[in-house]
């Protein structure tokens, strides 16, 4: 892509080989295209209708994609350039047309690759094509010739560039690296012992599609240095592995209005990865319902026989990893394990996923592992953690987790030494049951975010997306490699050389238009059929200052004085939302704007409404506060038993419920207007400790719950700093109260570490002094922002899923938004002399919304990732919006409340 584009390329050096028809006679004998290929070369793309493909290629919503950026744009226009030059014609099409067509590609030096162009030029149309090209180009650049070991090379400059070709009978051959053109020549001349052709001869006998767009034969040896050249130096050496995957690969390519397909087939050698597959059937997998949504990327391996193919794969381990062999039998030797009992329940399958964790300290990774006899998995894994657990003179540390128990395993790296290295990064190690599979946790935090997305539904086999995409992919392959690029973008920036990075991160928008990717092999007799797929979906960019029409509306006859809150209906699932109007009616109301039932609270509702699953029977009520009374009523407006419930304690400021283990054996959390904190249980009961629990000052936000490792913990920051972090049963934690001496008025950004000296709270004081702090009361950093007024106030405020969080700087009607790695988003002017309201929405990297309302005037303004305005007109909003993102149409909702009107809006 550094270089002129691969097509134009052709075009470009085969109309100047006209040149040649007047310096020698014509073809003595015939020569096969494939005979003057070097086997040093990575990859050889075949076409005998490349101009056909080619402008096939350019009615895609691809190519159109890919035009945006500079290197591909001067392709067409470079074409239509060439046409014009040569004579306005269509000679050169008609050239390219009657003529077989091979590109080759070889690396030349660091960081750096080109190609090597074959065009055969036998037939006589050809022949006649050229010459008379030949008229229009002869006066267009600089000629000259040069002997190499006795072959005429010709040499065309133009525009500071030189093109190096040389005809060999029938077959012109060029290149812009003249070396390139060299390699054939010391080929031709006996100088390279192989050709392509003899070194890849297996891919050469599979059979091939007439109609397609061409066909792509790889050395996988080779293949390795054109990986290395794309990533920065300390990675190289892990790249050449990908020489022991296989030996040939020759793939059918096809491209489609969303989609770039290869299907083909891979030959191996004995001592290849990919062989130690050879006696094992591929399967299909359900792993697809437990991968969440965020999955960056998933690798998968299946056989039928888990056993055999363990001996098959340590004989590959002898061959190529001699040294991690040995420390897996040190680790089976000094732990007592034997992974033989491991592989013999092992079911047909083992995965490994990659999650994006959104700056977390580490990625977050989870190894599926199939059982085919879960009880004697867990028999084994549970013996293996206690023995562990008593050799440090300590009991197995188990978690219950929604039902569910974790447990650990209380060493470094165990997938690693089960599967192989690939399977590293397991620096702790924890456990748990999910259906037929085992799935193991780089940290707890890890397995409990799996949880909650599998039962919120946030997964593969859940999103219309990836659920589209995988059902084009092969149903059974024994070897699974798929990629969502968005999610893992950063990470593949993260490996590029430094030369690659920049130029991948400014045309970043295109590349992660091919979302999804997958790469699939599957054992067909002696080889492995082979699928490449990348699924194109073009970015899906904002449309700047639009007007907002009304999807759905409502109208009460009292003006709504809550922000909406939507809420899910159990019976179907659909999207509902929970208003409450000036009379202090609290009305349910569907997504088509039908009011479903009405019913008077007699006070204003002070607290978010959350859902709850009161009775454990999968039904969902609606729990939410009243200066005095917590409520909780179902779907149909009836209170459950019980409630409405008295709360004996001065006015309420914040409620909240707390699930400690998603056990749904809720506690409701209380913060009073004097900071007085009351704990309760389902059946009203103030607990121990919490009746109330005082602290020396009135709350600057809703107190929270935590838990680390199974230790729970209640947080309550005060308005003059002071921080309380409190056990259940209401004893100051030690290193608590600590206080800061600063002023705080919103919740801190909580990030989950693996004990309470690594779990952190970054807390920012209304001056700008930034704080954080851990859960054992120990200052880690201090910063004060730059502050440009005395005015100046600071909130930081946190993304509706609490993935991260940005820092609002405002000053008078000035709004300054910063990122948490302190990158100015936007700065904008309001005509308001009151407080702002901000809100953040982090969907994905590339799929983030910022609002901000200003409560006084009643107008919201919604901003896209880069901080540019997306509403030309400010929408109706005097209170917070709830913002939603549907990926099957990518399409955001707003619902807003403004007077007596509840409106969703769509963009």
């Amino acid at each position: 892509m550094k270089r002129i584009a691969l097509i134009i390329t052709i075009l470009f050096v085969v109309a100047l080989n006209g040149y040649f028809y007047f310096e020698k006679s014509l073809f003595s004998e015939k020569v096969n295209l494939w005979d003057r290929v070097p086997s040093n070369t990575i990859l050889v793309y075949e076409s005998k209708d490349l101009v056909e493909r080619w402008n096939h290629f350019l009615e895609t919503p691809i190519w159109k994609s890919l035009a945006e950026a500079e290197d591909f744009s001067r392709i067409k226009s470079n074409l239509e350039l060439l046409d014009s030059i040569g004579g306005s014609q269509g000679h050169i099409d008609r050239l390219i047309k009657s003529s077989s067509t091979l590109i080759s590609m070889q690396v030349i030096g660091k960081n750096k690759f080109d190609f090597t162009y074959f065009i055969d030029l036998s037939a006589v149309e050809s022949q006649k094509i050229a010459t008379g090209i030949l008229e229009a180009f002869k006066d267009g650049g600089s000629f000259d010739k040069r002997i190499y070991q006795g072959y005429e090379l010709q040499e065309i400059s133009s525009k500071g560039r030189t093109f190096t070709y040389l005809i060999d009978k029938n077959v012109f051959i060029g290149s812009f690296t003249p070396f390139l053109v060299e390699d054939v020549v010391r080929l031709m001349d006996g100088g390279v012992s192989q050709k392509f052709i003899d070194v890849n001869n297996d891919v050469f006998q599979m059979p091939k599609l007439t109609e397609d767009d061409g066909n792509l034969y790889i050395n996988i040896s080779n293949f390795s240095q054109f990986i290395g050249a794309f990533q920065k130096s300390d990675l190289r050496k892990d790249s050449r592995k990908v020489s022991n995957f296989g030996k040939s690969i020759f793939l059918d390519l096809s491209i489609n209005e969303d989609k770039i397909l290869f299907n083909g087939f891979t030959t191996t050698e004995k001592s290849d990865f990919l062989n130690t597959f050879k006696n094992q059937d591929p399967s299909s997998s359900n792993l697809k319902y437990f991968i969440p949504n965020l999955t960056a990327t998933l690798y998968r391996y299946s056989f039928s026989n888990a056993l055999a193919w363990q001996k098959e794969v340590k004989e590959y381990w002898k061959h190529y990893s001699k040294e991690y062999l040995t420390e897996r039998n040190h680790f089976e030797d000094t732990n007592e394990f034997k992974f033989n009992d491991l592989f013999a329940w092992l079911g047909n399958e083992v995965a490994l996923a990659t999650v994006e964790t959104f700056g977390a300290a580490k990625e977050a990774k989870l190894v599926y592992v199939s059982a085919k006899d879960i009880n004697q998995a867990l028999n084994q894994l549970n013996t293996f953690s206690e023995s562990l657990a008593k050799v440090e003179g300590d009991s197995v540390y188990v978690e219950k987790f929604s039902n569910l128990d974790i447990r650990e395993l209380k060493i470094e790296d165990f997938p690693k030494y089960a599967f192989g290295p690939l399977f590293s990064g397991f620096d702790e190690c924890y456990y748990a049951v999910l259906g037929d599979y085992i799935v193991f946790g780089n940290s707890i935090q890890a397995l409990k975010q799996l949880i909650t997305d599998i039962e919120g539904e946030n997964t593969w086999g859940r999103s219309v997306a990836f659920n589209k995409f995988l059902d084009s992919n092969l149903e059974e392959a024994n070897v699974n490699l798929i990629f969502n690029t968005q999610s893992a973008w950063s990470g593949i920036l993260g490996d590029f050389d430094p030369s690659w990075r920049e130029y991948a991160q400014k045309y970043g928008a295109i590349f992660k238009g091919f979302r999804l990717g997958s790469l699939q092999f599957s054992r067909l007799d002696d080889s492995f059929y082979t699928s490449l797929a990348l699924a194109f979906e073009k970015q899906q960019y904002i449309v700047k200052n639009q007007y907002f029409k009304p999807l759905v509306s409502y109208q009460s006859n009292f003006p709504l004085i809550t922000k909406p809150f939507v809420v899910k209906n159990h019976v179907d699932n659909s999207l509902e939302t929970f208003v409450q109007d000036s009379a202090y009616n609290v009305s349910l109301i569907s997504s088509e704007g039908e009011l479903l039932w009405t019913d008077s609270m007699g006070q204003p509702i002070i607290s978010d409404v959350e859902q709850v699953d009161f009775y454990k029977n999968g039904k969902l009520q609606y729990f939410f506060a009243t200066p005095n009374r917590l409520h909780i009523i179902d779907r149909l407006g009836n209170y459950i038993d019980g409630y409405p419930l008295k709360v004996e304690a001065d006015r309420i400021q914040f409620a909240s419920v707390v699930d400690y283990d998603k056990s749904k054996r809720y506690r409701f959390l209380i913060g009073t207007e004097r900071g007085n904190l009351y704990l309760y249980n389902k059946e009203g009961v103030a607990l121990e400790g919490w009746t109330p629990r005082e602290t020396t000052g009135k709350l600057a936000t809703a107190p929270f719950h935590v838990r680390v490792r199974g230790r729970d913990c209640i947080v309550a920051i005060q308005q003059d700093g002071n921080v309380n972090v409190m056990n259940r049963r209401g004893e100051m934690m030690k290193g608590f109260p600590l206080k800061l001496g600063v002023r705080f008025d919103t919740k801190p950004f909580l990030q989950y570490g693996s004990d309470f000296s690594k779990t952190v709270l970054t807390l920012l004081s209304r001056e700008g002094k930034l704080i954080q702090i851990n859960l054992e009361g120990k200052v880690l950093k201090s910063d004060q922002l730059y502050q440009p007024t005395k005015q100046t106030s600071f909130q930081l405020v946190q993304d509706a899923l609490s993935k991260t969080y940005l820092i609002v700087r405002q000053d008078l009607g000035r709004v300054v938004l910063i990122n948490a790695d302190g990158e100015e988003i936007l700065s904008k002017d309001y005509l308001s002399s009151g407080e702002l309201k901000v809100q953040f929405y982090n969907f994905s990297p590339d799929n983030k919304i910022y609002a901000i309302t200003d409560q006084q005037q009643g107008f919201t303004y919604i901003y896209d990732q880069k901080g540019e305005l997306v509403n030309a007109q400010p929408l109706d909003s005097e209170y917070e919006i709830a913002t939603l993102f549907f990926e099957n149409n990518n399409k955001y909702q707003v619902y807003s409340i403004s007077d007596n009107s509840f409106i969703i809006t769509e963009f």
